[in-house]
């Protein structure tokens, strides 16, 4: 088993916020406990925006506690209504990500109050302990393990679109069974899920230094149009199946053409991927000589389809439109990335090391 990144620094969050809350004379410790595991995000800057948030949310419901505690009581149908007067305020304001933090805390303020004497320190006590773990969170999050999205993000699109590729040579040979493809389609559909979260948390990391910041929006263009092109790929493997039936009926030197055509876009889309880290050089033509896509695929299967007067081999017409459309993605990479190795390049620096996901 792997624990990640995320796990251990829950952990160590909780620790350091134990450790605080003993050292700082604040109880029940544990308050400080889970607001730490509540408050670990996938990114330092949403770490940032989780203390801002989860401040405005405890405040709400540390007031809306104290008020309730101090005019009605604690009864439990008190703490009840006080909750529901919190989560209100949370989605009226859009601070859903802190509801659960903030119910917790008028739960934690409102249960087991002593005298109204006092209720205001305690109520005080529980608050800064729940913020306490919100900041040891934060600097467990800004101190160890850094995420390296940019790492994570390109390997997550490169081991996807190889796996896509390989499918994709092997439904062109007639080789995989009908449910194992099926399979394999949903399950980069949950990859493609994972790559977009990846991707999301890559956007969010801030750069402060004005050319690193313009380098970053570079790379993130480069990457949205990866995973756009990787998304047409995807779509491709699902088409190809459907229509695998329709393929082996077509002549075998439209079969050949096809065939020729998606190897070359697959070779053309394997080394622009290894050419964004430099592990390969630039390639002497472009995509768009190699191709010649209208030129030779629809003008190969446009008269086919005149003589043929079935309307089957209208199934084949968005297959076609993929292929094509596959194409102009991979052309339009390539163009982002000779762009971004032609200028800049001092700024332009790729921080992809080995595969660590």
């Amino acid at each position: 088993m792997k624990l990640g990144a995320r796990v251990i620094k829950t952990g160590l969050a909780i620790t350091l916020s134990i450790y605080l809350s003993m050292w700082l004379g604040l109880t029940p410790v544990s308050m400080a406990a889970v607001a730490s595991a509540f408050a670990i995000r996938p990114s330092v800057y949403r770490s940032w925006q989780s203390i801002v948030e989860n401040v405005q949310g405890n405040i709400i419901g540390a007031i809306v506690a104290s008020a309730f505690v101090l005019l009605v009581g604690n009864h439990p149908i008190v703490i009840g209504l006080a909750v529901i007067v919190v989560i209100a305020i949370h989605i009226k304001l859009k601070l859903n990500d802190t509801i659960t933090l903030s119910t917790v805390t008028v739960i934690l303020i409102m249960s087991g109050t002593p005298s109204n004497e006092s209720f205001l320190v305690y109520a005080s006590h529980r608050f800064s302990a729940v913020m306490l773990g919100v900041g040891a969170a934060f600097i467990v999050n800004m101190l160890f393990m850094p995420p390296n999205y940019e790492n994570r993000l390109f390997h997550a699109i490169l081991n996807q679109t190889t796996k896509l590729m390989t499918w994709v040579r092997l439904m062109l040979q007639h080789a995989p069974e009908r449910a194992t493809i099926k399979m394999e389609l949903r399950q980069f559909q949950e990859q493609k899920e994972r790559i977009n979260d990846f991707f999301k948390w890559y956007k969010d990391e801030r750069r402060y230094l004005r050319k690193r910041r313009y380098a970053k929006h570079r790379k993130t263009v480069i990457f949205r149009q990866m995973i756009a092109t990787m998304n047409r790929l995807n779509e491709l493997l699902r088409l190809l199946n459907e229509s695998e039936h329709l393929l082996q009926q077509l002549p075998p030197e439209i079969q050949k053409t096809i065939r020729s055509r998606l190897e070359d876009m697959l070779v053309s889309h394997e080394r622009i991927l290894l050419r964004f880290n430099g592990k390969v050089r630039d390639a002497e033509e472009s995509p768009a000589e190699t191709f010649q896509l209208k030129k030779r695929l629809t003008d190969r299967f446009l008269p086919f389809f005149q003589e043929q007067k079935n309307s089957q081999w209208l199934h084949l017409f968005p297959l076609i439109a993929m292929i094509i459309d596959y194409g102009h993605h991979i052309e339009r990479l390539d163009a982002l990335l000779d762009s971004f190795h032609s200028f800049h390049k001092k700024d332009n620096i790729v921080d992809v090391k080995q595969d660590d996901d």
